[in-house]
């Protein structure tokens, strides 16, 4: 069952006033049925013009899987084949929490925490939080909609990986592998980039210490 962790009352920059959101410690059903029902028909669209786009307007020469994931990042979609519903069935065997920024039963952001990891900045080998997926809904996407609904999902999010850091003794440190679309994100929200990971899909690799994990919440 989710519990309520903190509530804020967010400006919608679509709307032109302020809603309530509440920070979550996990996703119920009726979260994930808002996924499915309202993110994923707008995700599904946008994956369909991007491959609209790729096989009309590339010439066959250029078709590439890096052209291809360029076009679903220009269209706000790099995550659209994530399942939530099953990354939430899993999380109690392998170590991760789902959290959420919810306004009733919709689902504003979502994001994967795991406990497993450690830390490679300050004491090698400690343990952080690792974040293992983050996503806005499709409408809190400047490359889907302008305005957007809310602005800021993701650092509301990022800023409660810290915060979990913090409850659990661990200073604030978290970690993460970005996707390509969201490295100017992470590193303007003070994460250290230690390079792109060979072995894991070769994505770049942030990381929080304790004293960027402080400025970033301040």
């Amino acid at each position: 069952m989710a519990k309520i962790l903190a509530s804020y009352d967010v400006p919608s920059l679509e709307l032109g006033w302020s809603l309530n959101i509440d920070v979550v410690e996990g996703l119920d059903s009726v979260h994930l049925d808002h996924i499915e029902q309202a993110w994923m028909p707008i995700m599904k669209r946008q994956r369909e013009r991007a491959l609209l786009d790729y096989y009309t307007t590339l010439p066959e020469e250029q078709q590439t899987h890096d052209a291809y994931v360029a076009m679903l990042i220009r269209l706000g979609v790099p995550d659209h084949h994530w399942d939530w519903r099953r990354k939430c069935s899993i999380a109690p065997g392998t170590q991760r929490q789902a959290y959420g920024l919810v306004r009733d039963y919709q689902v504003e952001a979502a994001m994967m925490l795991m406990f497993s990891h450690v830390t490679r900045l300050d004491v090698p080998g400690e343990p952080l939080i690792y974040v293992d997926y983050l996503a806005t809904a499709p409408w809190n996407r400047p490359a889907i909609q302008r305005p957007e609904r809310f602005r800021g999902m993701g650092n509301m999010l990022l800023g409660t990986a810290v915060a979990v850091s913090q409850m659990k003794g661990l200073e604030g440190r978290c970690g993460l592998h970005s996707l390509p679309s969201a490295e100017g994100f992470y590193r303007r929200a003070g994460m250290q980039d230690l390079g792109v990971d060979m072995a894991y899909h070769n994505l770049r690799y942030f990381e929080f210490d304790a004293a960027a994990a402080r400025a970033f919440i301040a």
